[in-house]
């Protein structure tokens, strides 16, 4: 799977156009950057929240279930079991100019209002995925920057998913370094399986 196909997986599951930072950021290849070696040493997760980049740590407690809830466990690892969380609070804070984090970050607490008015933490999984649900398909303009705010928190949490390595490697097909170009096989072929970047 190239970037491109990431996209445009991403804006055919959440049923909207990429945001124009996303598509810079994914097309462009950028990465993360690596926190300092006394953080990395330490892998529990007290630690790698005390490395945040964008959110508050009170703000990253409702990123967690919010990503699980739209991408959870099955037979598949939930988008925390693969990092996305972290990941996002990375780019955002990290790769993304001054004015889609300005943008962002006004949505999201739109969207942290709403999610805390509709006591989210509090719901039941299948009540949560209700909540979200209602929420975009909302035509309501109280709402709409929260639904904004859905819509691409949404786009980063699949897009960072599909482009985990613990998901290529497991999920997908994965050649590190590829061979010559086969323009037509079966799907067959390939073990039914799309390519990994």
């Amino acid at each position: 799977m190239n970037r491109r196909e990431v996209l445009r997986y991403t804006a055919w599951i959440t049923g909207s156009a990429i945001s124009a930072s996303l598509a810079s950021a994914i097309l462009s290849g950028c990465t993360e950057q690596k926190p300092d070696k006394k953080t990395a040493t330490n892998a529990d997760s007290t630690a790698k929240s005390s490395i945040l980049h964008f959110f508050t740590p009170e703000q990253f407690s409702l990123v967690t279930p919010l990503a699980d809830v739209i991408l959870p466990r099955t037979d598949s690892p939930s988008a925390t079991d693969v990092n996305v969380h972290f990941r996002l609070d990375a780019m955002l804070g990290q790769v993304f100019d001054a004015n889609y984090q300005t943008t962002f970050k006004t949505q999201w607490l739109a969207l942290e209002k709403y999610l805390h008015q509709q006591q989210f933490l509090q719901l039941s999984t299948d009540a949560q995925v209700e909540s979200l649900q209602s929420l975009e398909l909302s035509q309501n303009d109280d709402t709409a920057s929260a639904k904004k705010a859905l819509i691409e928190f949404k786009q980063h949490v699949i897009a960072y998913y599909l482009t985990a390595e613990d998901v290529a490697k497991t999920f997908l097909n994965y050649l590190p370094v590829p061979g010559a170009y086969k323009p037509c096989i079966s799907l067959d072929d390939v073990n039914n399986k799309a390519w990994a970047l």
